[in-house]
């Protein structure tokens, strides 16, 4: 069974001056493209929107998709708290693996999923090209505890590729860098 895919909307969006998720994208927005894109490939699609009480919370629900929120205490340390909460809903649902993605990415491979499911089983699987991409991830459930413990010693945010160094991973090689890029800038 396919594992459920978390699409992580819950960042400040700075660069893009907020509001990144809604942000225009061709003919539709970041989010709705990614929505497109990824939902042909799982089961069950969730959308991490971050804190509670952000403006996003209202325009993310009208997607018709489940929300998950991030702990109050952890949400200022960046896209790990996100990967926490979806690792933490699949836990809570008996699952034993769930996966990720931004929502800034939206040309990721048509097959991204069947390449992580393919892949040789480790806790975190993610693709690497000139660039790690470590967000398009697989991850284990059991990790979670190991990176809430991280996010609790963090002090103002902790690295994504810090983490990961002190997990078991498994990489999948890019052959087209382009798909993976993130949208930044308007």
């Amino acid at each position: 069974m396919t594992p459920q895919l978390v699409l992580l909307a819950g960042g400040k969006g700075k660069r893009m001056g907020g509001n990144k998720p809604f942000a225009p994208y061709g003919r539709s927005t970041l989010i709705e493209t990614m929505i497109a894109r990824l939902k042909p490939q799982v089961n069950g699609l969730v959308i991490n929107a971050g804190a509670k009480g952000t403006p996003l919370v209202l325009p993310l629900s009208c997607l018709g998709l489940p929300l998950i929120f991030d702990d109050p205490a952890l949400v200022e340390l960046g896209p790990l708290t996100g990967v926490l909460s979806a690792l933490e809903m699949a836990r809570a649902a008996g699952e034993t693996q769930v996966i990720t993605a931004p929502c800034d990415m939206p040309d990721l491979p048509e097959d991204m999923v069947a390449q992580l499911l393919a892949a040789p089983p480790a806790d975190v699987v993610y693709f690497k090209g000139v660039r790690d991409y470590p967000l398009c991830a697989l991850w284990r459930v059991s990790v979670a505890d190991a990176l809430r413990e991280a996010l609790q010693k963090a002090e103002g945010g902790l690295a994504v590729m810090r983490f990961l160094a002190s997990q078991d991973v498994h990489t999948i090689a890019v052959s087209d860098d382009a798909a993976f890029a993130n949208i930044n800038h308007l």
